[in-house]
């Protein structure tokens, strides 16, 4: 708990936005991980530093409490750090981590839910429900949208779904495999996830073609 507090105190969001572009030229994920399954602290910490950013922008699609989203990132590296031996398996870090990090908001959110119905206080939280703003550079990835629709698309993004959202979110803005996005969301199958998929884009296409009223 001490390390973790020691590398989020000062660690303002400028430091992390710098520190991010730093570690991107040159982080081999791959390598920090096996390095850091194997006992480094050292690793520990680029890994943490690489990914506080990516990790926290996703809390912000599910919650707008600051203190519950921190909590939870600072738990979930504890939980990792103590099973880092049973972790050498893990093919994508990122993935890893923001299913780890995704199921320890929800898990969180189900508890205050059911503190505030014991206090009669209702059903409502500070869950966004995943409302996301893509950048159009992630958008336009995909050649199927073109620039004029990019900025329709992004005020038409938050009538979608909530899983839509969601793995519009992780496809677009993280650039997560069908795969890796079946396992942090519990999808049955790669199917399942493509076919939303389809489904979201079909959505999308229909509001950037649909002339403002």
């Amino acid at each position: 708990m001490a390390l973790l507090s020691n590398i989020s105190e000062g660690y303002n969001q400028n430091d992390r936005k710098n520190s991010s572009q730093e570690f991107s030229k040159s982080f081999d994920s791959a390598a920090e991980w096996k390095l850091f399954c194997d006992g480094s602290e050292s690793a520990f910490v680029k890994i943490y530093n690489h990914y506080f950013q990516i990790l926290y922008n996703l809390g912000r699609q599910f919650s707008g409490d600051t203190d519950l989203l921190k909590d939870c990132l600072q738990e979930t590296f504890i939980s990792i750090r103590k099973k880092r031996h049973d972790l050498h398996k893990v093919i994508s870090v990122k993935a890893f981590l923001i299913k780890c990090y995704r199921n320890k908001i929800i898990t969180e959110q189900k508890k205050q839910n059911k503190k505030r119905k014991k206090m009669d206080l209702g059903l409502t939280n500070d869950s966004y429900g995943f409302l996301v703003t893509p950048s159009h550079e992630s958008l336009l990835v995909n050649k199927q949208f073109h620039k004029e629709q990019v900025k329709l698309i992004q005020k038409s993004l938050n009538k979608l779904t909530q899983r839509q959202r969601e793995v519009v979110y992780y496809f677009y803005y993280n650039g997560l495999s069908y795969s890796q996005i079946k396992e942090i969301m519990g999808f049955s199958s790669v199917r399942a996830v493509r076919n939303l998929m389809y489904r979201s884009l079909s959505e999308l296409k229909k509001y950037a073609e649909t002339p403002a009223k």
